[in-house]
């Protein structure tokens, strides 16, 4: 068997310097051990193996070792719902194990912001001007993955959910009402059976790759309900 890790929610500092993680609404303050092995799965996807020798040279390169460990950290960010794991006998089957019952949301940043932060970056930072300009520049998205981008624009949806739109075809969604009619959900459909049933989809290998390539591009956040 395979287990598969990844970080779920986003990372920000508050005005007093205090590491948050936001994930289902909720804003969670890290320990620094927790920050350690939050970070080394933001837009990865890891082993058990893989993240455990992560955890450790991290540690030993901060000089923060701890009394506690790596299972203690792990186990309590998955009990957080800040870690999420997936677990199967391939790493197909993992991975869409891993990625199914999350939702993703676009990390896209407009581009107003982005000139207000070139200006800052320039201004008050001193970065030079073509340093600068890189955040202006963004991966080339083959046609299923500007397809998932386009239908999270402005709304979170789970991976079950993508991969039922991809299917018919769907590019853009402008109602919560165009999404419950594309899913044909009625009283006895869940997320249980929209994961069970996207999973022997067609689609369902490509949708998950182009997931997997924009998270790990940075293009989309992993999140929960």
């Amino acid at each position: 068997m395979m287990t598969l890790y990844t970080a779920i929610g986003h990372y920000k500092i508050t005005g007093k310097g205090l590491p948050l993680v936001t994930a289902g609404g909720r804003e969670c303050a890290l320990t620094p051990h927790e920050l350690i092995l939050w970070s080394s799965l933001a837009f990865r996807i890891l082993t058990y193996d893989e993240l455990k020798a992560d955890f450790y040279k991290k540690e030993k390169e901060l000089h923060i070792l701890g009394e506690l460990d790596f299972d203690h950290y792990l186990n309590r960010l998955i009990m957080r719902r800040l870690v999420a794991s997936g677990r199967d006998c391939t790493s197909a089957d993992a991975l869409y194990d891993l990625l199914s019952p999350l939702y993703l949301q676009s990390s896209h940043v407009s581009f107003p912001v982005k000139v207000f932060i070139f200006v800052k970056l320039c201004l008050h930072h001193g970065t030079s001007a073509r340093q600068a300009a890189s955040i202006f520049h963004s991966e080339k998205l083959d046609p299923m993955e500007k397809q998932l981008v386009s239908l999270l624009n402005g709304q979170m949806l789970s991976t079950a959910e993508l991969i039922h739109c991809a299917q018919k075809d769907i590019r853009c969604l402008k109602s919560k009402k165009e999404l419950m009619k594309c899913l044909e959900q009625n009283d006895t459909t869940d997320c249980d059976s929209l994961i069970i049933d996207s999973r022997f989809s067609e689609i369902s290998i490509p949708v998950v790759a182009a997931i997997t390539d924009l998270y790990f591009n940075q293009q989309v956040v992993l999140n929960i309900f």
